[in-house]
């Protein structure tokens, strides 16, 4: 044999396994490479998915603009202020009505109106609340609750009284927290000691009388008579001192003011003068 055919026999006896043990077949190949990948694949990856920078500036973007839009519908509030000499009638989004005394103010939040209706009052007003959620009213003294009736709340310096015309209302005391719950023809007055004094009316209608032009005070402390007046006219009326007398008794605004001032000066000795513009002087009558 020459070497040639050595050469070429030798190369199909490597290449053919005829002679080697370990020779396997590829399709056996094949099958243990494909087994040992999916070994290691088996073992858990944690993937992390992050967002292109221009999608992140979006989300961002988007949730700021909403809780941007929830402040604004919680805090946004519209404030009507009543001046002196003038009442007005305030329609609330549910369709609730406010009648506003003179020189009062009202606040209220339009936006956030269905999730809570509050309205906050310095002065005087009278409510109309249609049935729903829960209807606050909240001053500086104190607060009324209701779901749906009428009542008048007066909240002016030291005074917070609240009258029930139809339904039943409970008021709160803002110190104390002690609360009364009120009916038709009811009044809870805050006492200064804290606490409510709660009193009988006689029939108050369905609407207090100054929404008619009817101002009427039981057993009131003078001074607080004449700033009524002052309020309901739009004038100035200087005393010499707090009066501490006590009135009883009505009036109807339809009347000029000289009307009134001389049916409440005459049983008290007092007089009255017109000074400057608005102004009235009342003092007591000579001896």
């Amino acid at each position: 044999m020459n070497k040639k055919q050595e050469h070429t026999d030798l190369s199909k006896s490597l290449f053919s396994g005829a002679d080697i043990p370990w020779k396997k077949s590829k399709a056996e190949i094949w099958t243990e490479l494909e087994q040992s990948l999916e070994k290691e694949d088996r073992s858990p990856v944690l993937v992390r998915r992050m967002l292109p920078g221009k999608q992140w500036l979006a989300l961002a973007a988007s949730l700021v603009l909403l809780l941007s839009i929830g402040s604004f519908m919680k805090f946004y509030s519209v404030s009507t202020y009543c001046p002196a000499g003038v009442h007005t009638s305030l329609n609330l989004p549910d369709g609730s009505v406010v009648e506003v005394n003179a020189a009062t103010s009202v606040k209220y939040h339009p936006y956030w109106w269905f999730v809570s209706r509050r309205v906050a009052l310095d002065g005087e007003a009278f409510f109309m609340v249609k049935e729903g959620k829960k209807f606050k009213v909240v001053s500086d003294l104190g607060s009324t609750e209701v779901l749906g009736t009428t009542f008048n709340v007066f909240a002016r310096g030291e005074n917070y009284q609240v009258v029930c015309h139809t339904g039943s209302v409970r008021v709160n005391d803002a110190a104390t927290r002690q609360s009364v719950i009120i009916s038709p023809n009811e009044l809870a007055e805050l006492e200064k000691s804290g606490g409510f004094k709660v009193s009988s009316l006689d029939s108050q209608g369905q609407t207090p009388g100054w929404t008619n032009n009817l101002i009427m005070f039981s057993s009131a402390p003078l001074y607080l008579v004449f700033e009524e007046i002052e309020r309901q006219y739009g004038i100035v009326i200087e005393t010499p001192a707090e009066m501490q007398q006590v009135y009883s008794g009505n009036f109807s605004l339809d009347q000029s003011i000289e009307n009134i001032l001389s049916l409440l000066c005459l049983p008290f000795d007092l007089r009255y003068e017109r000074q400057t513009g608005n102004k009235y002087l009342v003092y007591p009558s000579e001896d």
